[in-house]
């Protein structure tokens, strides 16, 4: 019987440096990196979603990037069946398949093995669904599938939404095969102070690299309506691209939902991905060659 393929996960909050660190960790031990990020995923978002540069993707293959336009939706069962499509030509040309992002979500379902259910978004539907109250939502799903309302964040309408539409018109995932892999977690750690000036400095680096011009394009091609238009990185913009706040208010306010985002990252990491391993930002390089040289000789 074949042993499951190995694959080393890299994730953990915004600005901790998971791209830098898979990298390293790609170039150390013969890797290729899956991002597993929601928003790096569209075209032309690169300032605002921290998009690895050209430089690096030529350095080191990177896959899941730039396969879509930021007006196009895109569902963890989609990210699923691109990733298992994609370490398996990894694993096939004799490579590690790094995953690296902070999409907590896209994590645990990629190693988790828990059900998924795939169906492709509908526009038209969604739009209809958004103009109800959450109230109205969480009482449809529950009548459509009770069982699959226990798995969903009644508290996010987003969520709730999307299980509406799996209820509707989807297939369950327990009907579908899927790999298991032989999944090495690493979720990188910095003290909190450290990490916020890690984030708020980001938030100006971005503004200096050109991000109000990825937020212009993204407001003019629909804004909020759009998936990628809920970004942190883009929709504290809008409010400034529409003249109602002050560029300094627009920023402050990029920081300050980058460091709750940040916290909701770590509550979800910590809470939902099992075996995960927390490793410190500042020695992270070196300690984690070690873990994986160990890991791949086993």
């Amino acid at each position: 019987m074949a042993s499951e393929p190995k694959i080393l996960v890299i994730t953990g909050p915004t600005a901790s440096g998971k791209s830098d660190l898979a990298i390293a960790m790609a170039q150390q031990f013969n890797g290729e990196i899956i991002s597993a990020d929601a928003l790096q995923v569209y075209r032309d978002l690169d300032i605002g979603t921290a998009k690895v540069s050209v430089e690096e993707q030529q350095m080191i293959p990177h896959h899941l990037l730039d396969i879509l336009d930021m007006t196009s939706s895109f569902s963890v069962a989609e990210f699923v069946q691109l990733a298992d499509q994609t370490i398996a030509d990894i694993v096939s040309r004799g490579k590690l398949p790094v995953i690296a992002g902070g999409t907590g979500f896209y994590v645990k379902a990629l190693v988790g093995h828990q059900a998924l259910d795939f169906v492709a978004s509908e526009p038209q539907e969604i739009a209809a669904l958004r103009q109800q109250s959450l109230e109205s939502l969480v009482t449809e799903l529950m009548t459509l599938d009770d069982s699959l309302a226990q798995r969903v964040d009644l508290h996010n309408k987003q969520r709730v939404i999307r299980a509406i539409e799996i209820a509707r018109h989807g297939q369950h995932h327990d009907s579908i095969e899927r790999p298991k892999y032989d999944a090495y977690i690493v979720a990188v750690d910095w003290p909190r102070d450290i990490l916020y000036e890690r984030i708020n400095a980001r938030a100006h680096n971005m503004l200096d690299a050109g991000v109000l011009d990825e937020a212009r394009n993204i407001l003019m091609a629909g804004g909020e309506e759009l998936q990628a238009g809920k970004a942190i990185g883009y929709k504290e913009f809008f409010p400034y691209l529409q003249g109602s706040v002050s560029l300094e208010t627009a920023i402050s306010n990029l920081q300050q939902d980058s460091r709750r985002y940040a916290k909701r990252q770590l509550t979800y990491l910590r809470h939902q991905i099992p075996g995960l391993l927390w490793i410190q930002g500042a020695t992270a390089k070196n300690e984690l060659t070690q873990l994986v040289k160990h890991w791949l000789s086993r």
